[in-house]
């Protein structure tokens, strides 16, 4: 059934993509005609709740009726604990953390006892409420309404099994078909179509790096056969597109005071105000060289107005870049040691943050002979990888989801051979999925019977198959299929000869 859909959603903003009968995967736009929305929600006191770009410009004004960031408490309890603090700085209203509820209130106009209107939230309801926005912006393309569009998600790579569970339930109360849910980086690498064209034995290693709005994380990937094998996951990290906006934030509140002797830090909506305009300053650098910041009735009716250019603005981000940079050598490096022997191949970047060109240089710099996948823009390149996975499932409306799927991949390298181990031949490398089929050729002599073929797994015992005589020729040609058995915990080899 087609259309079908991918779904990205994180802290800030939330993006959803399309795929039509052709195969293209296009991305939506939304009402303002901004193809990526905010991932913001705001209570209007009564029983009205509105999402995206109108509810973060009110947020401003009315912080306790709004709520952002909260895709960070999707993560189940026992592990938010450690991080509530944090996390809670990032939330403009209130979180209960006895309930796990965002707690948004609102005054009552005309009471001279202050009286407040309170709702009650939590992060599921937050996220039906966001999915619900995306599904109007799904159905201009799915106008059958007797039909659940069928939509893939994402999640980041760290993100446990309760917390798939709980955003796929999110979306299909709020009107989807969840087939399935993949990890953020595996979609970037879809998007790409890393691994399909170019189907070989030997083996590719993609950097996925990723900086959202609020975290950063890394994951190493090694291609082979069209197949996606995640080595290596790091992170998150604190170190997103907030830690870049405050740079900029910290300018101008220093700047404002140096002129007017007034501090923006004593009043919360000047602070609000001053991070909005950050934030809509640096989406504009990455794509222009400069730009006018003008903050109306910053504090105590005075306006701000300021030029920034983006060579301004790289050296007001250069400490926070270092330490990307710095983070992310350590975490390559780490990997390099514990998988000898590989190479970086290639870099996906990912996340609105990665939309920064000083950043993109700065990591083009560090992997000069990996080639540089950033031609889609980052902060939409996960829904449209998500929309691309989902044309390759069959049977995707009668599809369950199921998130404890395993793979079975080859222990060691199995090589097989006639007389001498040393003309051994590989039939399947070390970390090839399983199951596996293989044609091979292997030249025994003319007038031979009753052949007898020897493999090993890795540096395993040697092992015997007896196998029918060979061509006129001399040459024997058959098909290895190479499985693993749950009972044996092994791999074992059937050959067909041809």
């Amino acid at each position: 059934m087609w259309p079908r859909f991918g779904v990205k959603v994180g802290n800030s903003t939330l993006c959803i993509a399309h795929v039509k009968a052709d195969g293209k995967a296009e991305v939506i736009a939304n009402k303002q005609g901004d193809r990526v929305s905010q991932a913001c929600l705001l209570w209007d006191g009564e029983k009205e709740i509105e999402c995206g770009l109108t509810a973060k410009q009110k947020m401003a004004s009315r912080p306790k009726q709004g709520v952002a960031n909260s895709f960070q408490m999707l993560l189940p309890e026992d592990s938010l604990k450690e991080k509530l603090e944090t996390c809670a700085k990032d939330i403009p209203c209130e979180y209960d953390s006895t309930i796990h509820k965002f707690i948004l209130r609102s005054k009552i106009p005309g009471e001279d006892d202050e009286k407040e209107n309170t709702k009650q939230l939590n992060v599921f309801d937050i996220h039906m409420h966001l999915f619900k926005a995306e599904l109007e912006l799904a159905r201009q393309f799915h106008s059958d309404i007797e039909q659940k569009p069928i939509v893939v998600l994402s999640i980041p790579s760290y993100y446990p099994d309760k917390a798939r569970e709980l955003l796929a339930q999110s979306a299909e109360d709020a009107g989807f078909h969840v087939a399935q849910i993949i990890s953020e980086p595996s979609a970037a690498l879809l998007a790409y179509s890393i691994g399909e064209t170019d189907i070989s034995s030997e083996s590719k290693y993609i950097l996925a790096v990723k900086s959202g709005g609020l975290f950063s994380h890394i994951a190493l990937y090694q291609v082979r056969n069209g197949f996606y094998t995640q080595l290596d996951s790091y992170g998150p990290f604190p170190i997103g597109g907030k830690q870049f906006s405050e740079a900029l934030v910290q300018f101008i509140c220093e700047e404002f005071q140096r002129k007017y002797k007034l501090d923006p830090h004593e009043s919360r909506r000047s602070i609000a105000k001053i991070r909005n305009a950050a934030m809509n300053c640096k989406h504009i650098l990455t794509t222009l060289p400069s730009t006018q910041i003008y903050i109306d009735s910053l504090m105590d009716g005075i306006d701000y107005s300021s030029q920034m250019s983006r060579a301004r603005f790289e050296s007001l981000i250069q400490p926070v870049i270092s330490t990307f940079m710095q983070t992310l050598s350590e975490c390559v490096e780490k990997s390099i040691n514990e998988h000898s022997n590989i190479k970086i191949n290639a870099i996906v970047l990912l996340g609105a943050t990665m939309q920064i060109p000083k950043l993109q240089s700065a990591i083009a710099a560090l992997f000069p002979d990996a080639m540089l996948y950033n031609t889609l823009s980052t902060d939409e390149v996960v829904a449209l990888g998500c929309a691309r996975q989902a044309t390759f499932l069959v049977d995707a409306d009668e599809q369950e989801l199921d998130i404890t799927e395993n793979s079975h991949f080859a222990e060691d390298r199995i090589t097989i051979w006639h007389n001498d181990e040393a003309d051994a031949k590989i039939l399947i490398e070390k970390g090839t999925m399983l199951p596996n089929a293989t044609k091979i050729d292997i030249q025994v002599g003319k007038d031979i019977e009753n052949i007898t073929l020897k493999w090993r797994l890795g540096e395993n015992e040697v092992n015997e198959t007896s196998v029918i005589k060979p061509t006129d020729e001399g040459l024997l040609q058959f098909e290895a299929d190479t499985y693993y058995n749950d009972e044996s915990k092994s791999s074992v080899i059937m050959l067909n000869c041809l």
